[in-house]
């Protein structure tokens, strides 16, 4: 059975949305802290890229909000420009020689982890608003759409991530087999 605006599956959506703009701002000041002492500056790009889309995660969520405080139906609007940049940061990010000459290898992963961590909790939350509003479409729709766009974040930094790892592994001459 559908649900229409003021039934249950609306006003779950509603405080799942609250509950998701704190991770927003805490997703939002860590990329702001992380591009603060990114090393290099395609690492820089890529955490004030990703700050830059916890703020429109942010602007999105807001604007569900008040779309739904007018009785209208969540929809998720997500700018051709987001989509297209991530692209950007799939690519190696980190020098061969970055780890050799010793540069802030641990902080990077470390920042990479966080970052990592930051994406899983708010897809599980997204998961888990979307089960609350199962046979919702239009709501069901949104979570899918703030999934993939979280999930967009994670698939950039776990990539970087495991790049960042073999190498420091390949100086390190760590093989244990």
């Amino acid at each position: 059975m559908k649900k229409g605006p003021g039934r249950r599956p609306s006003g779950a959506v509603a405080e799942g949305l609250k509950k998701a703009l704190m991770n927003e701002l805490d997703g939002r000041e860590f990329y702001r802290m992380a591009a603060g002492n990114a090393a290099t500056a395609g690492v820089r790009r890529m955490f004030v890229f990703l700050m830059d889309e916890e703020e429109r995660h942010r602007e999105a969520i807001l604007a569900q909000i008040a779309r739904m405080a007018e009785g209208k139906p969540p929809r998720i609007v997500r700018g051709a420009a987001s989509r297209k940049e991530i692209g950007t940061f799939r690519s190696p990010l980190f020098s061969p020689d970055f780890v050799a000459k010793g540069k802030n290898v641990e902080g990077e992963a470390a920042a990479l982890s966080i970052g990592m961590t930051l994406e899983k909790r708010a897809i599980a939350q997204f998961a888990a608003l979307r089960r609350k509003v199962a046979g919702d479409d239009a709501a069901e729709t949104l979570c899918d759409d703030l999934i993939a766009w979280e999930r967009d974040h994670l698939d950039v930094l776990a990539r970087q991530y495991g790049q960042l790892r073999e190498m420091y592994w390949e100086e390190a001459r760590f093989w244990p087999f």
